[in-house]
């Protein structure tokens, strides 16, 4: 990104703690990750709180904190509220995909090994975007995520 700076520590925490949305919100596609390798599962131990809370209105109502509270909020730092725009983007994406995937697929007979493949390959694409994200923050650099970087850039240059 064109408009890098150093960031402080503080900004590198927050920024990379958004990045636990779409990791949270990956929860719901790791179900055959998590059969097959139990030691996934209780990685997520520690975010299991954040799990149960954002399933149901609990999500909703994280969004409207985040989006409210941080991303448009112009006293919070620009890596800041770019990170949360970025998170967000992708929590966006996730909930989309869920809900095509919960129409879609059981009105379809014999879809279990696809099923399967689309669940895994949405889990593990979202673990790998989040893990960027959070190293990215860490660094102190700017997220570079084709597409959901050039929008989550316009929405924070809005404010």
């Amino acid at each position: 990104m064109s408009w890098q700076s150093s960031e402080t520590v503080a900004d590198r925490f927050f920024g990379g703690l958004a990045y636990l949305l779409p990791i949270v919100n990956a929860y719901f596609f790791g179900e055959f990750i998590f059969g097959q390798f139990p030691i996934v599962e209780q990685l997520y131990g520690p975010l299991m709180p954040l799990v149960r809370l954002d399933s149901g209105f609990g999500g909703f109502i994280l969004f409207l904190v985040l989006y409210a509270g941080v991303a448009v909020n112009p006293r919070v730092s620009r890596f800041i509220r770019f990170n949360v725009f970025q998170a967000i983007l992708i929590g966006i994406l996730l909930s989309l995909c869920r809900l095509l995937l919960q129409a879609v697929l059981p009105g379809i007979p014999g879809l279990g090994q696809i099923t399967q493949v689309l669940l895994n390959t949405v889990f593990l694409g979202t673990l790998a975007i989040a893990g960027y994200g959070l190293i990215m923050s860490a660094l102190g650099k700017y997220t570079d995520i084709p597409q959901l970087s050039e929008t989550a850039r316009i929405q924070v240059d809005r404010y």
